[in-house]
């Protein structure tokens, strides 16, 4: 009886180490994943917003003047355009 629980024994210690084993190098693997899931993840929130565009209107000589301004940048882009003769 003792030779044949001496086999069993050793099986369950081999699947114990081999359990233990796998468990421990499976560990940091995961926490690697996760921190690159995390790391991907904040970087699909930051995301870059457009600039915000309006026209702006003048009126000079009776003849209405628009250009193009960039409120985000607080900069004018392209030159003044002319659209009509002023009517009021």
């Amino acid at each position: 009886m003792k030779r044949n629980s001496i086999p069993w024994l050793k099986k369950g210690l081999i699947l114990t180490a081999v359990a233990l084993t796998w468990a421990t190098c499976s560990l940091p693997a995961t926490v690697a994943c996760d921190a690159q899931a995390q790391a991907a993840a904040s970087e699909d929130a930051i995301a870059p917003h457009a600039d915000i565009l309006e026209w702006r209107v003048k009126i000079e000589n009776g003849k209405l003047y628009k250009r193009l301004y960039n409120t985000s940048t607080m900069e004018w882009v392209g030159d003044w355009i002319y659209v009509c003769d002023y009517p009021g």
